[in-house]
């Protein structure tokens, strides 16, 4: 090995093809956990699970999850589950809403002054199913899931009230990057029906551990804060383990 190093070494053009090869598999080295909660099925998993050695997604509409399935029926690395997340295990009312294919489709129901300030006040949920719910928690520790890489939520207003679940891996700084759907303070939840959803409620249970890296929508830029509107009532937001 020492031999083959002094060759290298004194040959610049080997050298340098050394140097970018190496270079090259330490920038696709994959990370090992991704962890996706509400997926669409022509959304940012498509962009992000070749980085991941093993993705786990939850989705809880049934129609989007068949859609799921099939595309992705061919890659390894997903592991797909059709549950709601939720605060225990067992089984749970869905509500089916009439926007782009079910996209608002949660737990609870909306709030009728959320639904005024969007374009059509036709959305609106038109069907309720029951779906198996499942407790994260849990669920990580019966699969020897001691580390997440990267933690994305998208759940409609539940995703202050899951990650709670987490916090005995939130105080062991077990997840990397968390990025969620956060409401903002003054309006609580899009849903009327469910447990706080606000920025104020994630930094009760992130900021001892976690720093606010950035602010915007869908795939976010770390160090990026986007403005967001006065009217609009969410936003998602991504902290990272703080260095300390």
């Amino acid at each position: 090995m020492i031999n083959k190093i002094k060759k290298i070494i004194n040959n610049p053009r080997k050298a340098w093809r050394y140097l970018n090869i190496a270079i090259s598999k330490r920038l696709n080295r994959k990370k090992n956990i991704l962890v996706m909660i509400g997926i669409d099925s022509s959304g940012e998993l498509d962009i992000l699970h070749p980085g991941y050695k093993l993705c786990y997604g939850f989705e809880a509409n049934p129609i989007r999850y068949k859609k799921l399935i099939k595309k992705y029926k061919n890659r390894k690395n997903i592991r797909l589950y059709n549950v709601a997340a939720a605060d225990y295990n067992g089984e749970i009312e869905f509500n089916i809403s009439n926007n782009n294919d079910g996209a608002s489709s949660s737990i609870g129901n909306f709030n009728a002054d959320w639904v005024k300030t969007q374009q059509s006040d036709e959305i609106k949920m038109i069907r309720k199913i029951k779906v198996p719910c499942i407790n994260l928690y849990s669920f990580f520790k019966e699969n020897n899931i001691h580390y997440i890489d990267d933690y994305i939520s998208d759940i409609q207003g539940m995703d202050l009230q899951v990650l709670k679940t987490l916090i005995p891996m939130i105080n062991k700084k077990q997840i990397g990057t968390i990025r969620c759907e956060v409401t903002k303070d003054q309006y609580k939840n899009i849903y009327h029906d469910l447990p706080d959803n606000s920025n104020s409620g994630f930094l009760s249970i992130l900021s001892d551990n976690y720093q606010l890296i950035a602010k915007g929508w869908g795939i976010l830029k770390d160090n990026k804060f986007d403005k967001i509107p006065d009217n609009t009532w969410e936003m998602d937001c991504k902290w990272k383990i703080k260095e300390h």
